[in-house]
């Protein structure tokens, strides 16, 4: 088991941990030996479906992030003919100014929050799944359902009306987030408007919708964003994330306020739907029988917070309750260095090359056992330079084109990478 030094902790810990790993290597897992509810498996014949392939991410601070995974699948949809979605198991903390306790930290500005919000909304209104990494990012494995509940209820407190069902105009676009240049941006620098890198001389441009582009600008702690403007990571110190500017608020549709000025939702207009979060995933992998207590009481459909040897999907089936919480469990083939989520490889020679070779066996390995789903975990961060975020996105790829080898014969037929909503629906 992780103890509280694990990613995210240290993270918080120094404020700057996007480029580094923890630093010690955590194989760390829910262990189903520590899980005595009765489980039954979801389904247990794959063979005739298409291979289901999961990546999904914990945390949701870094403006950078949600643009380029958002700008992936975009890219992969024009390369490939199929749109990858993914899971985002977000922290409620940074949704809100005044999270109470955390354990990462929180939103410094109400700018921040907006940003985050519609960067979130954008993922939803794109097919990404939305899902619960906690408030506050706290190790429960110890918890009584009662402080699970209390988590749970300190999470929906904030993102219950921050997220919602997409809305479409009548031009079949997004009604809102709608990003809009400020008006206070020169040219060529942040916030500004733009088509490509050449266009900014402030950094990168960034398209914030599939139609809106930008000029972003580098921000931490010591690099400040200009007036309007709102940084992902305002605490880092080495690292950087960029600065955006905000939504374009109030928001009208048919004729009522959607949002109003501050960026409220009016939750009493009839195209106004709360988005409802369905999956969760424990902070450092802790979890114990009273989750799924706590979770089938509140409705949740998934988990991923196990792991396991290589096996089907399967339903815990919670004490006292007629309902029951899909699990996908992160899968261990022989041979791997650990299970599937970044910080696994912290203390590995050649990090890129050993976890580039696991993740391409358990695709394979999975696929040869019968197309059971795959899944992998990776944290909203640059850890070793980036090599663990390049590898997914190599993965994604992968499975996309049929898992070519080196000659380009396809070793995987009929990939698809799906959120795990999309999942538990199918199974379902």
């Amino acid at each position: 088991m992780p103890s509280s030094a694990s990613a995210s902790a240290a993270l918080a810990a120094t404020g700057d941990g996007s480029l580094r790993a923890p630093a010690a290597s955590i194989s760390a897992r829910a262990d189903p030996l520590t899980i005595t509810l009765p489980r039954v498996t979801a389904r247990s014949d794959f063979s005739s479906s298409p291979f289901y392939f999961t990546a999904a991410f914990d945390g949701s601070m870094r403006f950078a992030l949600w643009q380029r995974m958002l700008q992936l699948a975009r890219t992969m949809r024009t390369k490939h003919g199929a749109m990858p979605h993914f899971t985002f198991f977000v922290n409620a903390c940074y949704y809100t100014t005044d999270p109470g306790a955390s354990d990462v930290g929180k939103a410094m500005t109400r700018t921040e929050v907006l940003v985050r919000r519609a960067l979130t909304q954008q993922a939803i209104n794109e097919g990404h799944d939305i899902a619960d990494h906690g408030m506050g990012h706290h190790d429960g494995r110890e918890w009584s359902k009662e402080q699970w509940l209390g988590e749970l209820a300190r999470f929906h407190e904030v993102m219950d009306n921050a997220l919602f069902e997409p809305v479409l105009d009548d031009e079949a676009g997004f009604v809102f987030p709608k990003f809009s240049p400020l008006a206070s941006a020169q040219p060529r620098q942040a916030g500004a408007a733009c088509e490509d890198d050449a266009g900014c001389d402030s950094g990168r441009c960034l398209a914030l919708t599939a139609r809106t582009m930008m000029c972003a600008q580098a921000c931490n702690s010591k690099l400040r964003c200009p007036q309007g403007l709102a940084c992902g990571a305002p605490m880092f110190r080495d690292d950087t994330d960029v600065c955006l500017p905000p939504p374009v608020f109030p928001v009208e549709h048919e004729g009522k306020l959607l949002f109003n000025a501050t960026g409220e939702p009016n939750l009493k207009h009839p195209r106004l739907k709360r988005y409802r979060i369905q999956g969760f995933r424990a902070p450092y992998l802790g979890a114990n029988d009273a989750l799924y207590e706590a979770l089938a009481e509140r409705g949740y459909v998934y988990d991923t917070s196990q792991s396991g040897s290589p096996g089907p999907p399967f339903y815990l089936l919670p004490r006292g309750s007629e309902k029951r919480v899909l699990e996908f469990a992160l899968m261990l083939h022989p041979g791997a260095l650990a299970i599937p989520m970044d910080y696994s490889y912290a203390r590995v020679k050649a990090p890129r090359e050993r976890m580039a070779s696991d993740y391409e066996n358990g695709i394979l390995g999975s696929y040869a056992m019968g197309r059971i789903p795959w899944n992998v975990g990776h944290h909203f961060a640059l850890w070793e330079d980036g090599a663990y975020l390049e590898t997914l996105e190599t993965a994604v790829d992968s499975v996309l084109g049929g898992c070519p080898d080196a000659a380009g014969n396809k070793r995987c037929e009929g990939g698809e990478v799906v959120s795990f909503r999309e999942l538990a629906q199918r199974l379902e």
